[in-house]
């Protein structure tokens, strides 16, 4: 990834991590059927979704390239004695030296070829029977907020970069209110967005 991509990200950790961190809108109904075992959080930024899962009985691993937003997380899950560990990695590449029950990746595709070698990461740490949850801003919110075409892709193209798992989930979920504070930078013109939903088993 580029090195100017992990310089904004780590400032933005930095000067204000509320305004970086997306609120989870979907994943406590995705894992209301989940058994609780090993998961890991691709793209964690600081823990919120990681810690979420540790606080459920997970064990979790979390992995982003942005060493601040790995310290706040660490910190949090110390504060919490929580059983969560942190680690800087740039999930395209990042190998996993275990499988895991659960892989979440949210809000963390990178876009264009590097959305393929994530999603790569995604399957190769997963174990047999276990589940993958990918939630990602729909490839119709390109046009409202100015994004390249390859950059936000639909839940079917999603998908189809798991040909190995079974796909039990791919839809648009849209949330009304999902910038709704009048200072989010994220708000633009609009307070709805679509989200893809992708939830996949591997056999």
């Amino acid at each position: 990834m580029d090195e100017m991509d992990r310089d904004f990200w780590n400032e933005a950790y930095a000067e204000d991590p509320n305004q970086v961190v997306v609120a989870d809108y979907l994943l406590d109904y995705e894992l209301a059927d989940l058994r609780p075992g090993a998961a890991l959080d691709l793209g964690c930024g600081s823990g919120q979704n990681a810690l979420k899962l540790a606080r459920l009985g997970w064990q979790v691993t979390g992995v982003d390239w942005a060493e601040r937003a790995i310290e706040l997380a660490t910190q949090a899950a110390r504060a919490e004695s929580l059983d969560a560990m942190f680690i800087v990695g740039d999930i395209t590449t990042w190998k996993p030296s275990r499988r895991f029950n659960l892989v979440i990746c949210t809000y963390a595709l990178p876009g264009g070829d590097k959305t393929r070698q994530t999603l790569n990461t995604a399957r190769q740490a997963l174990a047999d029977g276990g589940t993958l949850i990918v939630a990602e801003w729909d490839h119709s919110m390109s046009a409202i907020w100015g994004f390249a075409e390859e950059d936000l892709l639909s839940p079917e193209q999603i998908a189809a970069l798991l040909p190995d798992l079974k796909i039990e989930r791919a839809e648009v979920r849209r949330i009304e209110q999902a910038f709704a504070a009048a200072d989010d930078p994220r708000r633009h013109t609009e307070t709805f967005a679509n989200i893809a939903l992708v939830r996949a088993r591997k056999p």
